[in-house]
């Protein structure tokens, strides 16, 4: 008997161990078609709040990080070879002993009281580091003012800095504009000095390394901090800041690898693809769950989803500390496979704000003036002030609706971003969570005002004696947040939770997406890079689910002065996503200094399609504020504008004809005398508001793509039987013939041929059934109006 008893007691362990699981997944709310045990989208009760959600599984991401870096080192990774060798470094503050208040005055007693003060500011001009053998690298910095004390609270008062050559370093310097500053009490202001220097030097090892972070955890000891009474300033001396910690940061989020299939998954509640050598690689890496990119919660158009293949894609969820590339490289290749990859880092495309950030609006006219002469937008004005059935939405860090220049504006919609929920109540993964609205986590710290700044570019209230102008009027403009804090509560993103917001903003309506953010993108090697694995490619389907809709994308180009290339980038360029993608209108950035007529120093160039002011653009802020800033990402708003007023006077313009009309019109630049590094600059120049809109009016009578089969929401149209040759007449209306036809993109059936005079696609034998072919057809009349149109074809046996 003892042997039965001993079983029981077995069987009743294992029948507590599942149940205090799905207590534990119950209790986290997990909701997923078909599995209760796991969800992709975690939903938090409904909250107004701007409380942070943590950064989720750190400590895993760490654990893989380290492990990476190491096969780095030993050859058994690369990143981006081929290409410059460089990574970033990120720089974050603590302080210690800042003093009581008797030790800071000492003898002198000032007539404010004893009060400790709660920021001092210096002006940093740049940064320099030194290499072990004793070489000085000026790095690509732009000059920024931090608060030392709020800068000491973990926060990155400095960025993330590009452009770092990989290799070891001795010591990194900030060299100040002065070796003054300012200190606050409350509300009042004091001068401030550093006793010897206009330089603060650290010296500590540390390694920079190819397309990854290395954080710089820096103290300052502000023990020293003193009151001279005679001159009514504090001093210290510039021996301050010490290196205390260095660790590194992956580009992309641990435990979520992105996988594409050619053929969906049949039964995504057995945890597995039903393709066996896969099985056996995700087992052997203990894969926790797999979910489907579309899931209920996404509401997706199903046949437009199939169509780009969004439907077949799935989130493979790891533990935190697995290797994901060495999981990655492991299923890189297999003939089931279209693509699988990390989830890759994307952040606001801004440089840091400048000094005087927040002013009052006395100067408003005089800063908005310039750059709207410049792009000719109040002759534009008098054509079209926009339209209320044309929205815009925002993908960004979330805006202030309660901002006086936008209330009235702004349509909050739901927010994505990341949480942490358990598979089996025990393994932690990374899900996404939803909140109700898109406000920022913060008021104004840390670029949290970016979302509220562009959107104020875009189309703050006009008229209302108050702020700025933005560029169209009357078009409500949709917030959508895919941001969260991470260290120091700087917004980070990612390419799922953007690729979320693509098919969200699409979803409730918008005819325009604006996108001021970016990410670089790597290429990862294992050994003699026998294995290769590109990042960025599930956005890019989600850009593609939104041009079939016939949404317009535009986003900034990014602000690391480098050339970009067009997806997926080369070895020597890679992309910046998501503005190197075809389907997505590039924006460059034009500088203040000189008229608007060269690109600003940061701004990247390469794959730029047109170019607009983004230097010292003064527009909204947080808390009511208006504030300067300088960027890509404030170029990027106003051709979103500009579209959405090319749409308000004809709204069935295709997203390729958006770009194609407003450089038709854009006012051409030269800089450096060579028409195509010119071209890389500028793309076709800078945007023209006035005489694009004056071309589209009246409305031109355009042909039509009569479309019964193939287009978005249709059924497929018939590319023959396999093993039979072929034919299909397309048919046009309208506009003024006789119309010639072309090819835009895609791919086109195999073995078809296009008859440019008759639009007929004529085709042999396929050899294929099974999916089809997504391509787009552009037809054009004889007074060179056009329509496009996206279709799918597919045959049969």
């Amino acid at each position: 008997m003892r042997p039965i008893n001993h079983n029981r007691k077995f069987f009743l362990l294992i029948s507590l161990i599942f149940t205090l699981a799905f207590i534990l997944s119950c209790e986290k709310k997990q909701t997923n078609k078909g599995n209760l045990l796991t969800s992709l989208f975690y939903s938090p009760p409904p909250t107004n709040s701007l409380d942070p959600i943590t950064d989720p599984i750190r400590e895993g991401g760490e654990i893989q990080a380290n492990i990476v870096v190491e096969k780095i080192k030993s050859g058994e990774y690369q990143i981006n070879p081929g290409g410059p060798q460089e990574g970033k470094l990120g720089i974050q503050g603590s302080y210690t002993n800042l003093p009581s208040a008797d030790v800071i005055y000492r003898e002198g007693a000032p007539n404010i009281g004893k009060v400790i003060p709660n920021q001092i500011k210096i002006q940093i001009k740049k940064i320099i580091v030194t290499s072990e053998d004793g070489l000085e690298l000026e790095t690509n910095f732009n000059s920024t003012l931090i608060d030392i004390i709020s800068f000491g609270k973990n926060a990155p008062g400095i960025a993330s800095i590009s452009n770092i050559p990989s290799g070891k370093y001795k010591s990194i310097k900030f060299v100040l504009d002065a070796n003054h500053g300012n200190v606050w009490i409350n509300e009042e202001s004091f001068g401030f000095h550093l006793t010897n220097s206009t330089q603060i030097e650290m010296e500590g090892n540390f390694e920079v390394i190819t397309g990854i972070s290395t954080n710089l955890k820096l103290n300052f000891d502000l023990s020293l901090l003193q009151y001279n009474y005679s001159e009514n300033s504090f001093t210290l001396p510039s021996e301050i800041v010490t290196i205390t910690k260095t660790s590194f940061e992956l580009p992309y989020t641990p435990g979520i690898l992105i996988l594409k299939l050619t053929k969906p998954i049949e039964n995504i509640d057995s945890n597995k693809v039903g393709i066996q050598d896969i099985d056996a690689i995700l087992e052997k890496y203990s894969l926790l769950s797999i979910l489907p990119f579309v899931a209920d919660d996404t509401n997706v158009d199903p046949e437009t989803a199939k169509l780009i293949g969004i439907d077949r894609t799935y989130f493979l969820l790891f533990e935190a500390k697995v290797d994901l590339l060495q999981v990655n490289f492991a299923l890189t290749n297999k003939p089931d496979i279209e693509w699988v990859t990390t989830n890759s880092k994307s952040e606001p495309d801004m440089v840091p704000d400048d000094p005087e950030a927040n002013t009052g609006c006395f100067f408003c006219s005089k800063f908005q003036s310039a750059y709207l002469t410049a792009i000719n937008a109040y002759n534009g004005w008098n054509i079209t002030t926009g339209s209320t059935g044309v929205k815009i939405a925002v993908i960004d860090t979330g805006i202030d609706d309660t901002h006086p220049d936008l209330v009235g504006k702004i349509i909050q919609n739901r927010s994505f971003l990341p949480a942490t929920c358990y598979h089996w109540g025990i393994f932690p993964y990374e899900c996404v969570t939803h909140l109700e609205v898109s406000r920022p986590f913060y008021n104004g710290a840390q670029g949290w005002d970016h979302g509220t700044h562009v959107a104020g570019i875009i189309g703050a209230t006009t008229n209302n004696n108050l702020g700025i102008s933005g560029i169209a009027w009357s078009n409500p403009i949709i917030s959508i947040n895919v941001f969260y804090p991470v260290a120091g509560n700087k917004p980070s993103s990612s390419d799922r939770l953007v690729a979320y917001g693509i098919l969200e903003a699409v979803n409730v309506g918008a005819k325009v997406i604006n996108m001021s953010l970016g990410g670089e993108a790597y290429e990862y090697c294992q050994w003699a890079c026998l294995v290769r694995v590109f990042t960025y490619s599930l956005s890019r389907d989600a850009v593609r689910y939104a041009e079939a809709k016939r949404v317009t994308m535009v986003a900034s180009s990014g602000n690391d002065n480098r050339r970009i290339a067009i997806f997926p980038g080369t070895a020597e360029f890679s992309g910046s996503y998501p503005a190197s993608y075809n389907e997505v209108i590039s924006v460059g950035n034009l500088d203040s200094a000189f008229s608007y007529t060269r690109k600003y120093i940061s701004s990247n160039y390469g794959k730029v399609d047109i170019s607009a002011p983004g230097t010292s653009i003064f527009s909204t802020s947080t808390n009511g504020n208006y504030v300067f800033k300088t960027g890509t990402s404030m170029a990027a708003p106003m051709v979103s504008g500009l579209a959405a007023l090319i749409l308000s006077i004809d709204s069935n313009y295709h997203p390729k004809d958006i770009l194609k009309s407003m450089c038709n019109q854009a006012t051409p630049l030269t800089q450096t005398g060579n028409s195509l590094i010119d071209r890389e600059y500028f793309g076709c120049g800078r945007i023209n508001i006035a005489a694009t809109l004056t071309a589209l009016v009246p409305p031109p009578q355009r042909p039509n793509i009569v479309a019964d089969c193939g287009a978005v929401d249709q059924i497929a149209c018939p590319a023959g039987r396999w093993f039979l040759p072929w034919e299909f007449q397309f048919v046009a209306s309208g506009g003024t013939p006789p119309y010639s036809w072309s090819y835009e993109g895609g791919g086109l059936p195999t073995n078809s041929w296009l008859d440019p005079n008759n639009g007929r696609l004529v085709g042999g034998a396929t050899w294929w059934f099974g999916p089809g072919w997504t391509f787009m057809l552009r037809v054009t009349d004889s007074a060179g109006q056009s329509d496009i149109r996206s279709f799918y074809f597919a045959s049969g046996l």
